[in-house]
């Protein structure tokens, strides 16, 4: 048997009331605990983009890392013998990977951008392309599953794609 409550509630005063007051309780959250959160600022779009390609950055990084790991089990897991030119291509391989993941990790600690030149006129990013075809060409003479080192390219995509997106304004005429 369910039993009455034998003290009913007070009445609510018209000021005190959620619906009056919509800060004092919205969504289960009190007025104390939004005051406790420090307002963020609103970002800008330019560094909504910049969040993002740092994002995308980071993301790269880890994905080539995680590629590599794939290329180790495929190499591990193999029963086939490795010769010289597939030992060679391994470590040919992971020398480029480091460097890959040592240049988008640089990115997105802003230490460098993809637009930095490192050698002569030559900036990170085609630096990245030239290191990318190394991995894959080299990656593609080790003889196991070839799907790991096709994964590389999915990483180097998005730089290519940012990359594209921070392109140098034309004087104006």
């Amino acid at each position: 048997m369910a039993q009455s409550d034998p003290e009913p509630a007070p009445a609510a005063q018209p000021g005190n009331t959620p619906a009056a007051d919509p800060k004092a309780e919205l969504n289960g959250k009190t007025e104390a605990a939004d005051e406790a959160k420090p307002a963020e600022p609103e970002l800008t779009p330019e560094e909504k983009a910049r969040r993002m390609v740092r994002t995308f950055l980071w993301t790269s990084g880890w994905l080539t890392i995680l590629t590599a790991a794939f290329l180790l089990s495929d190499i591990i897991q193999s029963n086939r013998s490795f010769g010289a030119v597939g030992w060679l291509s391994v470590v040919l391989t992971y020398l480029c990977v480091l460097a890959l993941v040592a240049g988008y990790f640089a990115c997105a600690l802003n230490q460098a951008t993809l637009r930095t030149r490192l050698l002569g006129r030559f900036d990170l990013f085609q630096l990245s392309t030239v290191l990318i075809v190394v991995a894959v060409v080299f990656g593609l003479l080790i003889p196991t599953s070839h799907n790991a080192v096709l994964a590389l390219l999915l990483p180097w995509a998005l730089t290519y794609w940012m990359y594209g997106l921070d392109r140098p304004k034309a004087p104006a005429a």
